[in-house]
């Protein structure tokens, strides 16, 4: 019969040849077969025959334990652990050296600071609007603007005869701090000084000329949305103009037709992520000729109203350059027909505009008639888009019904919850 240790040495050598369970030894030369041998089993195995051969009384089980093979590299155990040690303090360094870095090219903790929360809140609007290294210069001297001496936007915007008799508009590109809601000043890229830029009404048949003077931190252009000009007129860079650099000036110079006729407008052409989404635009309202078929079948309205839909800096959602509360509203009378121009400034969202108390007309999209206008109630307006609605009047004088974004989180100014109103809503007020 196989010794202890000949058993110990034979699971060894099937442990050589990679086999995994153990077998009992075969009886040595000269020894009865009928002797059987221990059962060889490695600690912690199991075999289910090992117990059937006890349970008969014909074996007895010898347990041994695997031995670990030595490790080929034994210098590994100690190499791994160090080569994570260094690599997280490289790590460590890097990220340190990249905090002081910005830190000393921001000039310092405060460095940049305002000496007022207004002005803070001016360089955070900024921050999130920037996308280029010109902006970030606009960031820097973002807390030396100066506050706009307007209130409102989407004022009638003068002008002057030439002796060739175009009506010369002036528009002056410049960055303001502009007051969104009662108290918060944001920093703008307006024209004339307002969000929106003044509002260019001429009838078809006019020669218009625009002088664009840029007085902006960064180059500029001006497009003029929906109408139909020469390429050269069309106010993109690099196909009909060169960018207008700062304080430098550009003239557009037109004639508008009669397929011009309708609601349309003007818009920065250039870093117009920033520039548009800053307010840098505004209406461009072409009449039809007094006689004219299309001034024969021109709905006549007793209130003539213009909404620009849009968001500036800082978060802030905006009907005409203003957030809830300080919207200016529609003021309307019993009886009185309402033409309301929708225009879609905004430049990443769509907001479906809803009426409260009142179903609405569509006569126009884009500056041009319906040939089938339609009743709605809640209309998408999409960035670029414009749409002509014609409600009437017909609640009792003292009543008051809001006009808004059905984005309902488009209903609330930074810093606002749940029960407070703000942003995209506008009050329709019938006066006494």
């Amino acid at each position: 019969m196989a010794s202890p240790e000949e058993g110990k040495t034979a699971l060894e050598d099937q442990d050589q040849r990679s086999q995994p369970q153990a077998t009992a030894t075969a009886p040595a030369r000269g020894e009865q077969a009928s002797a059987p041998g221990p059962i060889i089993l490695e600690a912690g195995s199991y075999r289910p025959e090992t117990y059937r051969h006890l349970a008969a009384g014909n074996s007895q089980v010898l347990f041994v334990r695997r031995r670990q093979p030595t490790p080929a590299y034994p210098w590994r155990r100690i190499i791994a652990p160090l080569a994570v040690l260094v690599t997280a303090l490289l790590i460590m360094v890097a990220v340190l050296s990249f905090g002081i870095g910005s830190t000393l090219a921001s000039g310092g903790p405060g460095g940049s600071a305002s000496s007022s929360s207004e002005q803070g809140t001016a360089m955070s609007g900024m921050s999130s609007m920037n996308t280029s290294g010109q902006d970030a210069n606009a960031t820097a001297t973002a807390a030396a603007l100066p506050r706009a001496t307007q209130s409102q936007g989407n004022q009638l915007a003068p002008y002057v005869r030439d002796p060739d008799g175009a009506k010369h508009f002036t528009l002056v590109a410049e960055q303001v701090l502009w007051e969104v809601v009662k108290g918060t000043w944001v920093p703008a890229y307006t024209l004339n000084g307002t969000v929106p830029g003044p509002m260019i009404r001429v009838t078809a048949g006019d020669h218009v000329r625009i002088t664009v003077i840029n007085h902006f931190h960064e180059a500029t252009s001006i497009h003029w949305h929906g109408l139909e000009v020469a390429s050269q007129q069309d106010g993109v860079p690099g196909l009909g103009q060169q960018p207008i650099q700062p304080g430098q000036s550009y003239v557009y110079d037109f004639t508008v037709h009669d397929q011009d006729v309708g609601t349309h407008w003007y818009h920065s052409h250039y870093n117009d992520v920033n520039e548009v989404a800053g307010g840098c635009y505004g209406a461009f309202i072409v009449d039809p000729r007094p006689g004219s078929p299309q001034a024969r079948t021109a709905v006549h309205a007793d209130v003539d109203y213009t909404a620009f839909i849009g968001t500036l800096p800082g978060g802030y959602y905006v009907i005409n350059g203003k957030s809830f509360p300080d919207v200016q509203p529609l003021h309307v009378k019993h009886g009185q027909t309402v033409h309301l121009r929708l225009i879609g400034a905004d430049t990443l969202s769509i907001h479906p505009m809803h009426l409260h108390g009142h179903i609405f007309t569509v006569i126009a999209q884009d500056g041009h008639p319906l040939t089938q206008p339609y009743q709605r109630d809640t209309l998408q307006v999409a960035p670029g888009e414009t749409y002509d609605l014609i409600f009437t009047a017909w609640a009792a004088p003292g009543s008051i019904y809001p006009f808004h974004c059905h984005i309902l989180s488009h209903l609330m100014n930074p810093g606002q919850n749940e029960s407070e109103m703000g942003g995209l809503v506008m009050l329709v007020i019938y006066d006494r």
